[in-house]
């Protein structure tokens, strides 16, 4: 059994996984890989909130997940010029995206809605100094009582 959560996750990585993509790879969760191959992606999901939206047995739950993908990027050398790198990031991640694609992927998607970037840069002492982008979005679905693998 598959939670829809995971459903969606997963297609979110595969979305942003289709070529042609300016990152080397796209994971599926919120821990940094041990072999980080630069720059990449994370996917995972943040929170969810959930509403009863009928009475009948069973019910229907409305629900929303907030699914975050964050872009690590590679401090440059030229480190003047990371905010456009960060920028270039988050386009396209919009860019690729959209409520279409992520529908072509999972049809009982409801709603797509970018609710929040941010942009961090992170300097390590025994790590590598990088980039940050995070981007955050609520997508809505719904399930039925007891069957939380099940969209509808």
């Amino acid at each position: 059994m598959t939670h829809a959560r995971q459903q969606i996750r997963e297609a979110v990585a595969a979305v942003l996984s289709r070529n042609p993509v300016p990152w080397k790879t796209v994971t599926k969760t919120r821990i940094p890989a041990t072999m980080q191959i630069w720059p990449y992606l994370m996917v995972f999901a943040e929170s969810e909130s959930s509403s009863q939206l009928t009475v009948n047995d069973p019910c229907v739950y409305e629900r929303e997940v907030t699914i975050t993908v964050a872009g690590m990027l590679k401090l440059p050398t030229n480190t003047s010029i990371i905010e456009d790198k960060m920028d270039e990031c988050a386009a396209e991640i919009e860019q690729k995206l959209t409520q279409s694609t992520l529908r072509n992927e999972l049809q009982q998607i409801q709603s797509l809605t970018l609710i929040s970037t941010s942009m961090e840069v992170v300097q390590e002492e025994d790590g590598i100094d990088h980039g940050e982008v995070i981007t955050s979005w609520r997508i809505s679905y719904s399930t039925l009582e007891g069957s939380p693998d099940t969209l509808i």
